[in-house]
Parts: structure tokens; sequence; C-alpha cells
């Protein structure tokens, strides 16, 4: 047995069209026979009804108790038998079956107007006849010679004659009828899904050579132009985020390999010569870049983790107010700087602790790196938004070209960062905070220095 699921979707489509129009087909077919044969039924009816009223008019007032039988005239394909009462005698007669025995006689049928039905008798005598009348209606009417019944019979089987040849017609024309749909469905759908195909083959195509080629648009806004654009929307993503890999690849590489290469080129100097080497200073040397892998092997492994969502954010209040503060003494305490929070105040808001941390740690570590004496921190709302400044007094940046700085592994001095222990990726998880918080993260213009501004929605949701 075929399965379905493993046909194409030109093949399940049309078959699934098919087998549709099959059921119309059918329905339709039933439904047509059946009015075809109400029609002729009905038509016979009426025409009987026609014989009923011209046989009572030609026998009415004939002695029909004393004469021979009368031959009444034959219309169409209806024939009557007059016979009496009792149904013992035929009195008058079409000239089909004039020379027929009595045929029928009556019944009790409440659904006729005269409440009167028709049974076919079945005998060696009317056998040559029964075959060839059906749709038996009966009728009482007064003569001379007493009560009459009139029956009347539809004869030679044109009903059925006539079903069985649309019957026929409907046998050999539906088929043939189901298989042109089809070969049309099966063509059209080949038109309709060909531009997919061949979309399918270009980025094929594309993601085997070179991700910068597109897929042509047709034009239009129709399901497949939609599909077009949506395809080129994804290639750009898909080399985007191909570029963004190799350059990060890149990065990390050259990253790790300068505190690897320092650690390497130190050792090596010191087992060369071990009675001359200056052991304190490569312990310090070796600690230093040893704590520059840790920092910089572990926001590469947050990145990580938050490039794949992987990283829990719990949602509580949080005091960016308290960490400025914290972060002050910190600075106080491990150098010669001076930290301004007179501006900073309450200013509480919904999010992870441990991230809004992390945060503000890293822009105070990026302020302090570049600062020459002082560093000064703020803290407010404006809206439904919480704003913090960090600000240091070194040489500035250019603003307008400043928003590069939030990428990852980018300096404004690449050697000095190094000196300092920069890894060119705490401000790029800055951004993946504030992003995380509803909120931006950006440097502002002021008179000397720079300052970083950010900015948080009081809920902690994300836009």
């Amino acid at each position: 047995m075929i399965d379905v699921h493993q046909l194409s979707i030109r093949a399940r489509l049309t078959l699934f069209f098919v087998v549709s129009i099959a059921v119309i087909l059918v329905f339709t077919a039933i439904a047509l026979v059946a009015i075809v044969h109400r029609s002729l039924v009905t038509s016979a009816s009426n025409q009987i009804d026609i014989e009923f009223s011209q046989a009572d008019q030609r026998i009415a007032d004939g002695p029909l108790a004393h004469l021979n039988r009368i031959v009444l005239p034959m219309h169409g394909d209806v024939v009557v038998q007059v016979t009496n009462l009792a149904g013992t005698r035929v009195w008058a007669a079409s000239s089909a079956i004039v020379n027929a025995p009595v045929l029928a006689r009556t019944t009790t049928n409440f659904e006729a107007a005269n409440a009167l039905g028709v049974v076919v008798l079945h005998n060696a005598k009317t056998k040559p006849y029964v075959g060839e009348i059906s749709l038996g209606q009966v009728q009482s009417i007064s003569t001379a010679g007493g009560t009459a019944l009139v029956f009347g019979f539809v004869y030679g089987g044109p009903i059925d004659h006539s079903v069985t040849i649309l019957l026929a017609s409907v046998a050999i024309s539906f088929p043939l009828l189901l298989v042109i749909a089809g070969a049309l469905i099966w063509f059209g759908i080949g038109l309709a899904l060909a531009p997919v195909e061949a979309i399918r083959r270009r980025v094929d195509l594309i993601a085997a050579r070179d991700l910068s080629e597109r897929v042509p648009l047709t034009g239009g806004d129709d399901e497949i132009a939609r599909m077009a654009r949506t395809v080129n929307d994804m290639l750009d993503r898909l080399e985007a985020a191909s570029k963004f890999q190799q350059e990060f690849v890149s990065n990390v590489s050259h990253e790790l390999r300068s505190p690897l290469t320092t650690l390497l080129a130190t050792v090596d100097r010191a087992v060369s010569d071990e009675d001359r080497a200056n052991w304190s200073l490569a312990a310090e040397t070796i600690l230093r870049e040893g704590r520059r892998l840790d920092v910089l092997i572990d926001d590469l492994f947050w990145l990580a983790r938050n490039d794949e969502f992987q990283v829990e954010s719990p949602r509580t209040d949080v005091d960016l107010d308290d960490l400025l503060f914290e972060e002050s003494q910190r600075i106080r305490a491990m150098s010669d700087l001076t930290v301004d929070t007179s501006l900073v105040t309450p200013t509480r808001v919904l999010g992870d602790p441990a991230m809004l941390k992390r945060m503000i740690r890293n822009v105070v570590d990026n302020a302090a790196r570049y600062a020459l004496q002082s560093l000064t921190f703020s803290s407010g709302f404006e809206g439904d938004e919480a704003i913090v400044t960090v600000g240091d007094d070194g040489e500035g940046i250019d603003v307008a070209s400043s928003a590069r700085f939030f990428d990852r592994f980018v300096r404004a001095d690449p050697a000095r960062s190094r000196r300092s222990g920069g890894t060119g990726l705490g401000l790029a998880i800055v951004t993946e905070i504030v992003a995380r918080h509803g909120g931006s993260a950006r440097f502002v213009e002021v008179k000397k220095g720079t300052m970083i501004e950010l900015r948080i929605r009081r809920d902690g949701r994300a836009r």
C-alpha cells in the first residue's frame, strides 16, 4: 500500500483534488439520475392523467357491458385498461394491450389522491404483458354499464430505458472527466510549484557555494514572492551569522593566543636559564596572564550561554544605587581614583541581581581602565525607565561612532586594553544584559572624558 506521506506535494495535492472531484461527481451522478427519474415519473404520471380524462370521455356513455372491447388509441408510452368494478372483465384497452386479460386489481393506498393503489396480477395469462408495464395508476369512472376502473400504465419501460442510457453516459463521461481534471490539476500544480522548486535549487546552490548570493524575486505579493523575500531575509541573517562566527572565532583565537604566547615565552625563558631567571617576575606574569585567560573564558562562556538562551534570569528587586556604592568602594580600595557618588539616588528595579551586578561592574571597570583621576556615578528614574551613568575623565571617544564599542572584541585602544586586562567583551555583555531587561546602553556626549548611559525598565521586561 502506498504511503501518502512519501508522495511529493504535487502528487498529494493532485490525489486530494482528484478524490474530491470523484466524490463530487458520484454525488452529482446520484442526484442527476434521481432528478431525471423523478422528472420522467412525473411526466408519465401527467400523461396517465390525460389518458384517464380521454378514456372517461370516450367510454362514459357507452354500453360497455354488452359490447366487445373498445380499442383506445395509444398516445406516447402510456396504455390504459378499463375493467368492471369487480375486475373480472376488460371493457376497453389501448391498442397495445387490447387482447390482454385483466392486468391489475385495486388496493388501498392512502398516499394516492383517490386512496386507490394498483397491484399487478402475475399469472400465466398476464406474463407476456407484465414485463412491459410499469408505474400503474387507477381511477374509477361512471359509465352506462356501471362503475368502471381505469388502469393506466407506462408501456415498454421507457423510464428504465432512459435511466439506463443516462447511467451509461455517466459511467463513460465522468471517469473521462476525472482523468482530464486530474491531468489539468497535475499540470496546474506543477506550474504553481515550479518557482518553489527553482527557489529550492537556488538555495541548495547558495548553501553549497556562497551565502552572498540571493534568490531572484518574482515580483508581486503572492505567496511565492513572499517566500522568496523571506528566504532572502534568512540568507541575510545566515550570511551575517556566518561572518560573525568567522570573526568571533578569529577574535577568540587572537585573544587566547596573546596570553598563551606570553605564558609560554615566560616559562621558556625561565626554564632555559633557571639560575639567572627572575622567578618573581615570571610568577607575576603567569598570574596576570592566567587571570586574563580566566576572565576571557568566563566572558566567552557567559556569551555562549546567553546566545543559546540558557542563562537563567530570576526576577527580584534590585537596588542599582547599592550596586554603584559597592563599586565605588571597590574602586577606591584598589586604585587611587576618586569616585563621585553625589548624584546616586535610590533606584530600585525588577531584574536579575547577578546580571545587573555584572553589568554595573563591567561598565565601571571599563571607565576605570581609561580614567585619569576620577569617576562619576549617577542613578535615577525617567518615566518607566531607570537611568544609570558612569563617567570618567579620560581622553574621551567619538560619540558619533561609539556604537561599535558595544560589539564583541572591539576596543578604543587595543594595546592599552590588553595591558590593563581588557578582553573587548565587557561592553558586549552589558548590551546583552540591558536588552534582557528591556533597556539600552550608549555613550553620551560630555565636556571631558567619556560617559556611558544605561537605561533599564523598572519592571525589567524585555521589549
